[in-house]
């Protein structure tokens, strides 16, 4: 049940903003301090010592910890500072179905089509040859990150990267942008589709990348609406864990096959197939509202019952 803010939207987003760079701090001294005590490296030569396979397990934790500091420690703290009980008012607590999963499922595969077909479109606009140059070191050096965190040998390895990669920054992620920030952005320009939009665009610049830019804020604005139609934060999470698992599956895959490329793990589909999940996702998304819409009158309805005996 959402509460009454103590502050009003700038103010609250001035806060955030504040927690966020925090949180970048605490998380660059924790970084800084594990690599020159556990890697005997300094803060210059972390990255490409966190490169190296033997190293995939630190990178790992300390990905958690970035996560952590940046993410979920803002939101948390944001909750408390307004005044209000943050897993509550987040929705951690708020009723969900396997309806809605179920439908969270398919939603997923579609914006899966009408993102890479919006990737595709990413990479057919002209700009120009310098920032080309620039964008595409950009995604190298994200490709080569990915790669190496998701250094993949066995089932086990496999099964602990869902957990590690996948399930945990979807959660934290998940805390900032659409359980904080998101309320915040609607309630600031009063508009659900604009803050849900403009929450969706920082949620992309927060990926550093160019040529996935039209596919993250695809994927952010669908999870904002999976969150602002349930008012239920597994609702994201789970969307959101579908999507990386998706991506995590075929890197595995392709690991155990020998093709593990950067080229072979590329989002991108021809533009046709973006309007096949347009399609799908606009049909589900108002089966997914109807059935939010029910499941929350039902719960306001059994808890009003409960109060009242």
């Amino acid at each position: 049940m959402m509460q009454e803010q103590r502050f009003n939207a700038v103010s609250r987003f001035a806060i955030l903003l504040s927690l966020c760079g925090l949180g970048i701090i605490i998380s660059s001294i924790a970084t800084g301090v594990i690599g020159n005590t556990v890697l005997h490296v300094d803060i210059q030569h972390l990255a490409d010592e966190l490169m190296k396979p033997a190293n995939t397990e630190i990178s790992r934790i300390l990905q958690i910890l970035t996560s952590f500091f940046i993410m979920a420690m803002p939101a948390l703290a944001m909750g408390k500072i307004a005044g209000f009980e943050p897993m509550t008012q987040m929705g951690f607590r708020t009723k969900g179905n396997i309806v809605q999963l179920g439908m969270v499922t398919i939603i997923v595969a579609a914006s899966l089509l009408l993102g890479g077909a919006l990737a595709e479109l990413n990479s057919m606009i002209p700009i120009p040859v310098n920032a080309e140059t620039y964008f595409k070191g950009l995604e190298d050096a994200y490709n080569k990150q990915v790669m190496s965190m998701a250094n993949m040998h066995n089932a086990a390895d496999y099964f602990y990267s869902l957990i590690v990669l996948v399930l945990v920054p979807s959660i934290f992620e998940e805390m900032l942008f659409r359980g904080t920030l998101q309320p915040i952005m609607i309630d600031m320009v009063k508009k659900p589709f604009w803050g849900i939009f403009l929450t969706g665009v920082l949620f992309s610049l927060m990926h550093v990348s160019y040529y996935g830019f039209l596919f993250r804020l695809c994927l952010g604005m669908t999870l904002g609406y999976l969150y602002y139609y349930s008012k239920n934060m597994w609702m994201p999470i789970a969307a959101h864990f579908l999507n990386n698992a998706y991506t995590l599956t075929v890197i595995y895959a392709l690991s155990s096959s020998g093709k593990l490329t950067p080229e072979a793990i590329s989002d991108t589909y021809p533009l046709y197939y973006g309007i096949i999940g347009a399609v799908i996702m606009y049909a589900l998304f108002k089966l997914y509202k109807k059935e939010c819409d029910r499941v929350l009158v039902t719960t306001i309805t059994e808890n009003n019952i409960n109060t009242s005996i």
